[in-house]
């Protein structure tokens, strides 16, 4: 026993002061279902390709093509993540292309793999974001995201008609398990 005192109260007999271990193994909780994520990650698109085989790196964003010179930022961003992921916590890991101060509203492509470019409103990823933590089909996904707006091409809302709000489910439905884009990454070379 390690209690001073026994469940009566009164002083436990065989207790001796000192040291003692206990050690754990694991720790579990229980949620109720659904499950949803408990921590929702902003990451970047773009983190697994540096160090993809055969990328042309003269047509990826400039992130990707400086990650050495900005001091392996998407390497260090993709090993944040991986930590995420084998952490147990029921996460959603969101990668968006370039962030722009437009207005949220555009219509929008998530992606898996860690294949696209071009840009999204941050006040779209928040409200991403904050549906993330809400929504068991968010739960253990990783994707990137981005509106369909081109760079050349400014996006704007008129206030007296503005776009309806998303169903961002509808999204996160679509997402697959276990795609983060490190897939081509841990293909053997004969493999590929």
């Amino acid at each position: 026993m390690f209690s001073k005192f026994e469940y009566d109260g009164k002083l436990n007999p065989t207790f001796k002061e000192g040291p003692f271990q206990l050690p754990v193994s694991s720790i579990k909780t229980f949620m109720k279902e659904p499950v949803t994520p408990r921590f929702v990650h902003v990451s970047s698109a773009g983190v697994a390709r540096p160090e993809r085989p055969g990328l042309d790196l003269s047509k990826q964003p400039p992130a990707v093509r400086l990650n050495k010179e900005l001091g392996f930022i998407l390497t260090f961003k993709l090993k944040g993540e991986d930590l995420i992921r084998e952490s147990g916590i029921p996460h959603t890991i969101v990668r968006p292309c370039a962030l722009t101060e437009e207005p949220a509203g555009a219509d929008l492509i998530f992606d898996q793999g860690d294949n696209i470019t071009g840009k999204i409103s941050r006040e779209e990823i928040a409200r991403i974001c904050i549906a993330a933590l809400e929504s068991p089909y968010a739960c253990d996904k990783t994707f990137e995201v981005k509106s369909v707006i081109p760079f050349s091409e400014p996006y704007t809302v008129d206030p007296a008609n503005p776009p309806p709000e998303k169903d961002y489910n509808q999204y996160f439905k679509s997402l697959k398990d276990g795609i983060t884009g490190k897939e081509s990454l841990e293909k053997s070379p004969a493999a590929v």
